[in-house]
């Protein structure tokens, strides 16, 4: 835009030079005479007016060229400044008086574009200033012309605040008395009496035919109006209706007088956000509490219309004001850990538990026998003796010739000769072994639950169970005559019966049962007259037994009820033991490892397996409704 000025800045001074110093051609020179000047009348002031020097020539050259520098740099405010100063030393000068012109212009319409963007985004004082400032700029831009008949318009009152009868139609009257105190010290007739009060405030009354004359005192001292008309309606029993700001019509207080005379007035109240059992309720306080039977509750429009006097009209608005802001809002920030640990270990030295005794001859005799053609083989290879069998048997053990034999292990030898013996123990083992694993798992949840509103979080799975099934008790197919025989009719096959739909009749049906299985909490919360919040906690955890009762599961149940009482940012903790298991076995030598000393003999083999789930929850309060100990006392008019 900026280099669009600048180029329309040399243009204008082209042009300007151009026109000064066209001449006429027309084949030939012409000689021209000036033309006479016309007659003006001049100022003193045009008088004096001397051309501009040298001097001031240079420096408005000069401040052209800075102008025309700041132009480039999109400044458009030092530029216009610029050029102004130089109209003001050359005047005669019209490339200056031309740049002056169109930085003005454009400094305008920024400010009207600036006023524009003010004006969307709401800022309207922000936007009648720019406008103001293009004004003093460029009075004639055409485009300020526009906006500011807009700035006006937002500028001006409101017509609901201008006039906010023209929003209601057919207002109730309210009286205008004298705001002065009076005293009054009367003994007259009752229509006496409602005069001379109502006449000293300005307020000139008119009585019905049911007015009762009878002879009242009334003795009161610096009252207004309010005090001295509530006083003299329950003195002489009667009622006011407001004609005009300045007359009133009195009657008896009667309910048939009320029904006659008493102007109703009708209000339309919205309940946006209601359900409509909630909005038929409205409308049960209207007509139970208020005596309202005129209402009418509409659940589509969700509003509620109703037609009473402006007093009980007031009273129910402050109700319904009451009962509309609504329940306190609490944030519940719950934190649950599933903590699971398995441990193994397997420590300790695992001796021999049985012991063989033996006849060594009578083992090498058994062997010997039972393997002669080896024996012969080994003696006519010279490897032993033939009087040494302890020697040939040694050779056919080596050898591998023989297996599964008591030999074959290690075994002890005592006594001799015949005598001689064999003890084989057992092996000993020493164990050394640890198995341990854990695991923790978080899950954060938070939660917006409404004063004494019940809320439930579950976090597990639905397990399907099989409560019950029905099948076809007479076999897998079923025998009607004329249908399941070959004299089907045409009409059932048509239909899509046939032998094999027939047939499926016999098939089982199952009935499936859901059942929530993991973690069930029910919170409902209370808001105490302190802040401090009251949590009704329920907590259940439901997990499959394992067993099966006629095909059916077993299922483990494990419930927690409570009712705790928190500051707002205090933490309420909750643990539960999901599962533990733990076995212990013992080995070792009866007697010997219950013996002090003999332990490190044992070997001892523990499991341990536990799950504990572990539940933070810290309640914060979001909104606080009915901040108050009580809600406005309303006292309504006694009817008859």
């Amino acid at each position: 835009m900026h280099r669009r000025l600048h180029l329309a800045l040399l243009l204008s001074a082209a042009c300007v030079a151009s026109a000064q110093n066209q001449v006429p051609q027309n084949g030939a020179s012409q000689t021209t005479s000036p033309a006479p000047p016309p007659t003006v009348s001049t100022t003193p002031s045009e008088e004096k007016t001397k051309p501009p020097s040298a001097r001031q020539r240079s420096e408005a050259e000069k401040l052209y060229l800075e102008g025309a520098k700041a132009l480039d740099h999109e400044d458009l405010t030092t530029a216009q400044k610029d050029f102004a100063r130089a109209v003001e030393l050359d005047p005669t000068n019209e490339r200056y008086k031309a740049a002056n012109e169109i930085a003005l212009q454009h400094q305008a319409t920024g400010l009207v574009q600036a006023a524009d963007k003010a004006r969307l985004t709401g800022h309207t004082d922000e936007a009648r200033e720019d406008l103001a400032r293009a004004f003093r700029l460029d009075p004639t831009n055409p485009m300020l012309a526009q906006h500011v008949d807009d700035i006006a318009r937002d500028a001006a009152p409101d017509r609901e605040a201008r006039f906010p009868e023209a929003e209601t139609l057919a207002p109730p009257l309210i009286l205008a008395p004298d705001t002065a105190r009076r005293s009054f010290h009367v003994r007259a007739n009752t229509p006496e009496l409602l005069r001379q009060v109502l006449t000293a405030y300005g307020v000139t009354p008119t009585l019905d035919s049911s007015v009762k004359s009878q002879n009242v005192r009334f003795d009161v001292d610096d009252v207004d109006f309010a005090e001295a008309a509530r006083l003299v309606k329950l003195l002489t029993n009667t009622f006011f209706v407001p004609l005009d700001p300045k007359r009133v019509l009195i009657a008896q207080d009667t309910k048939d007088n009320r029904a006659k005379f008493e102007r109703l007035a009708v209000e339309t109240v919205y309940f946006p956000g209601l359900t409509p059992t909630e909005i038929s309720d409205m409308g049960n306080v209207a007509k139970t509490l208020f005596d309202i039977q005129q209402a009418s509750v509409s659940p589509s429009t969700s509003t509620l219309t109703v037609r009473a006097p402006s007093s009980k009209l007031a009273a129910l608005n402050t109700t319904l004001h009451e009962l509309l802001d609504g329940q306190s809002e609490i944030q519940l920030d719950l934190r649950l850990y599933d903590i699971a640990k398995t441990k193994t270990q397997n420590i300790g030295a695992q001796l021999p538990t049985q012991a063989t005794v033996f006849n060594v001859p009578s083992q090498l005799n058994s062997v010997l026998s039972g393997n002669q053609s080896l024996v012969q083989q080994i003696i006519s290879a010279g490897l032993a003796d033939p009087n040494d069998p302890a020697a040939i048997a040694a050779v056919l053990i080596g050898s591998g010739a023989v297996t599964g034999s008591i030999l074959n292990q290690p075994f002890a030898l005592f006594g001799g000769g015949l005598t001689l013996s064999g003890l084989a123990v057992g092996p000993a083992t020493a164990n050394l072994a640890l198995n341990s694993s854990d695991s923790r798992t978080l899950d954060q949840v938070t939660l917006r639950a409404l004063d004494h509103e019940d809320s439930t979080i579950r976090s597990g799975t639905r397990y399907p169970i099989i409560t019950s099934t029905y099948s076809n008790l007479g076999g897998s197919q079923l025998n009607v005559s004329g249908i399941s025989t070959p004299g089907l009719s045409s009409t059932l096959t048509n239909l899509g019966l046939n032998q094999s739909s027939l047939a499926s009749f016999g098939q089982t049906i199952p009935q499936v049962q859901y059942e929530d299985l993991g973690l069930t909490l029910k919170v409902k919360p209370y808001v105490q007259k302190d802040q401090d919040v009251t949590l009704n906690l329920d907590l259940k955890i439901t997990s499959l037994q394992g067993t099966l009762i006629n095909s059916i599961p077993v299922l483990d149940n494990q419930q927690y009820t409570a009712i705790i009482t928190l500051h707002q940012g205090e933490s309420a903790l909750v643990v539960s033991a999901l599962s533990k298991t733990q076995s212990s076995a013992v080995s070792g030598v009866p007697g010997l490892s219950n013996l002090p000393g003999f332990q490190s003999t044992t070997n001892d083999s523990t499991d341990l397996d536990y799950s504990n789930l572990v539940i933070l929850i810290t309640p914060h309060i979001v909104r606080l409704a009915h901040k108050q100990d009580a809600g406005r006392m309303i006292l309504l008019p006694l009817h008859p």
